[in-house]
């Protein structure tokens, strides 16, 4: 009697080969049945990404079959009953085989499914989600061709600020840039992070910004930890405020 490894190992062979080498252990019947279920995962519409509005037609068309069913359901009828019936011992065979074997395959597809989905609402949540401000980026006497800006979104780990300054030359090795919030009196100054070049950076921040609304972005170098030069070196290439 075929295992259901085996009945896996013929369903997964993908040349008529492998195929051939598989079926030692499986009967015609199962074979057929087997190959039946192969025709039906090798269809691309099986796999087509699920819609937006698929959660929502697969709940009305439960309660539509609920509805017109009543509670109990309805027997079918002798017309609706097939012409050629299989005996009771190949029918067990045939859905222990397919059930198998297809639970094994729509669990990995039903798993695929959840990933899909899980993505699609990440990447709305991430979409849909607006800056809260905006600060202008404008280059200083030593960059004075640079421009660009900051959105700034509050979270409640941080405030997470996207920097995108194109005209920032690249700075790599030892050499670097370093953005900065500042206060208004300028007694305060938080360093929110360091990068190469000025397209597409996050920063984070763990001050509110509108304590800390001066953003500016130095160039600096590698020193050491106690190094003075740890602090800013106040070549300040690029810098806006927050708006009231």
């Amino acid at each position: 009697m075929a295992g259901n490894d085996d009945r896996i190992e013929y369903l997964m062979a993908d040349t008529p080969d492998g195929r051939a080498r598989a079926t030692d252990a499986i009967d015609a019947f199962d074979r057929a049945e087997i190959d039946d279920l192969r025709a039906l995962l090798a269809d691309p519409t099986l796999w087509e990404e699920p819609s937006d509005s698929l959660g929502d037609a697969v709940v009305a068309t439960i309660a539509a079959a609920v509805a017109s069913e009543g509670v109990g359901g309805a027997a079918p009828t002798p017309a609706e009953a097939p012409a050629a019936r299989r005996s009771p011992v190949r029918q067990q065979r045939r859905f222990r085989s397919i059930s198998v074997i297809g639970s094994a395959v729509l669990g990995a597809a039903a798993a695929a499914l959840v990933a899909v989905v899980a993505v699609r609402i990440g990447d709305d949540s991430s979409n849909n989600r607006s800056a809260d401000a905006q600060i202008e980026l404008v280059g200083t006497d030593l960059l004075p061709e640079a421009a660009g800006r900051a959105d700034i979104t509050t979270t409640p780990s941080g405030v997470q600020i996207q920097l995108d300054v194109p005209g920032l030359p690249r700075r790599d090795g030892i050499e670097f840039y370093e953005a900065w919030l500042k206060n208004e009196d300028g007694t305060g100054l938080i360093p929110i992070g360091t990068f190469h070049s000025g397209e597409d950076v996050t920063l984070w921040a763990g001050v509110a910004i509108a304590d800390y609304p001066i953003l500016t972005v130095t160039r600096e170098t590698v020193a050491a930890p106690k190094d003075p030069a740890q602090g800013s070196s106040g070549e300040v290439v690029v810098s806006g405020r927050l708006k009231p």
